[in-house]
């Protein structure tokens, strides 16, 4: 099972909502659903996981990323800032201690007056 088709099943199971019912809400056929949570199909798009998260009241952006989709903001992020592609590309030698100081950094940022 993928990481998404189970996290999906246990939200649906946590708020009793059966797959028919999920599908119905978000506009899907209900065999889609019980597909995903197999992890025999893969995610649906953007749009239907936002839909899936509003039914579900869960956080779209963590349903999105679970699906191993970006997010349309970060899509936009990345393609305006010519900076992002070069880091990206950087972030996979990056070390431990170098990942928690940028997220000192960030987290610095959000603490302060706006800059």
């Amino acid at each position: 099972m993928s990481g998404f088709g189970e996290l999906l099943r246990d939200l649906r199971k946590q708020r009793k909502v059966t797959q028919r019912q999920l599908a119905e809400r978000v506009g899907i056929d209900f065999t889609y659903i019980s597909k995903i949570e197999s992890g025999t199909m893969d995610p649906p798009a953007e749009d239907k996981i936002i839909r899936i998260a509003e039914v579900l009241q869960a956080d779209p952006e963590a349903l999105i990323l679970a699906a191993k989709k970006v997010p349309k903001s970060f899509q936009r992020l990345i393609t305006e800032n010519k900076e992002i592609p070069v880091f990206l590309r950087k972030a996979s030698e990056l070390s431990p201690a170098q990942w928690r100081r940028i997220k000192e950094i960030i987290d610095e940022e959000g603490e302060g007056e706006p800059q």
